[in-house]
């Protein structure tokens, strides 16, 4: 088996490969950035791993402090190489990005799963959306060069902006109300945030359509994914666990 993992802000998302199929998806909380020996982090592994043999570890970060501390936790506990996703790696694709030492490793993995699995073989264009904390937008040209792509905020960042950036705007769950006029403070602010993110996702992904020379590809992942499928009115395909099966991708190919 091969353990991927998705160091995130909030947890870290692991997903278990037999091959190319994902056999199994979970998460754990994240281990403290400093922590000496995070035996509580790897306690959270155990049960997901008691009846698996890793053979091979692949890893993604956005916290690059909290790296360190889940390399730590492995150690001793999956006897198994570890591949770190970076720009540096063997990739699916070439890469034109002015500054690939500053591109989010996550975008890395999101975008080489999305070419791999959904435009490789038809020689189309690709435009990734993964609507999470951020919302990552990643365009792989149908000649299989990466250009780059746009970051927006997700909802909860726009919900805290709201919140640290006005004195009287009430906290509001994160659901989407029946109308998009909303009748009163919550239902206003839970309209601006989510209709904000399906309207900006709908035109942004259009916007960077209009870049390509053929109709790419839509490739909608992360927690915002389902709203998303849901509610645009542009074709677009669903597939959750996107960076996972990146970063699966990206360690088998730079397997030593």
């Amino acid at each position: 088996m091969l353990l991927a993992l998705d160091v995130g802000n909030s947890a870290v998302k692991a997903g278990l490969f037999s091959g190319d199929e994902l056999v199994r998806a979970f998460t754990v909380a994240p281990p403290d950035d400093d922590a000496p020996a995070p035996a509580h982090w790897r306690a959270g592994l155990a049960s997901a791993l008691a009846d698996v043999t890793v053979s091979h570890v692949g890893l993604v970060s956005v916290v690059p402090a909290r790296t360190d501390a889940v390399t730590r936790g492995l150690r001793g506990f999956v006897d198994a190489p570890l591949t770190i996703v970076e720009p540096g790696l063997a990739l699916p694709f070439a890469l034109d990005y002015d500054t690939p030492d500053t591109l989010g490793t996550d975008r890395l993995a999101a975008a080489a799963a999305g070419w791999a699995r959904h435009g490789r073989d038809a020689s189309r264009s690709v435009v990734v959306v993964d609507a999470g904390t951020a919302v990552n937008y990643e365009v792989v040209h149908q000649n299989g060069t990466y250009q780059g792509g746009a970051i927006g905020p997700g909802p909860v960042l726009m919900r805290n902006a709201l919140q640290g950036g006005t004195a009287q705007l009430p906290d509001a769950p994160l659901s989407l109300p029946e109308t998009p006029v909303g009748a009163s403070t919550q239902t206003a602010l839970q309209n601006g945030i989510l209709w904000g993110l399906i309207d900006s996702v709908q035109g942004m992904t259009t916007r960077l359509a209009d870049r390509l020379p053929d109709t790419p590809q839509v490739v909608l992942t992360g927690g915002w994914g389902g709203l998303l499928i849901e509610r645009l009115s542009i074709e677009a395909t669903h597939a959750p666990h996107l960076v996972l099966r990146g970063v699966r991708l990206l360690a088998e190919r730079n397997r030593t």
